[in-house]
């Protein structure tokens, strides 16, 4: 999918103690230019994720659209067991509360999805 750089050390870098320069240097800059690109790739990398979800979401309501009433409550008694499954797995987890509300929200939109 995609490459998410991290901020490591250079090898080598603890052999040899750094000699000292004047403030301004160019290593004095060298880490906050490493952080902008390390942002700007995560930033971009958060766009492309989003982008592929809307998609997935987009798809999967016109599905659902398309289904005979039987098959949509037999997908509802699914989507709802596989949740229950799922907040099961998260609740020895310390997760926000951002995240339990999203998810919820999630939940709610496709079950009403699923029942228009």
């Amino acid at each position: 999918m995609f490459k998410l750089p991290t901020l490591a050390r250079k090898p080598n870098a603890s052999a040899a103690p750094a000699a000292p320069q004047q403030p301004g240097a160019a290593t004095a800059n060298a880490m906050p230019e490493q952080v902008a690109r390390n942002l700007k790739t995560h930033s971009d990398a958060m766009i492309q994720y989003g982008a592929r979800l809307l998609v997935m979401r987009e798809m999967l309501v016109a599905l659902s659209a398309h289904m005979p009433p039987q098959c949509r409550a037999e997908v509802e008694k699914a989507f709802r067991q596989r949740i229950d499954d799922l907040l099961s797995l998260t609740d020895d987890r310390m997760l926000t509360a951002d995240f339990h509300s999203t998810l919820l929200s999630e939940v709610n939109y496709y079950l009403n999805e699923i029942k228009a």
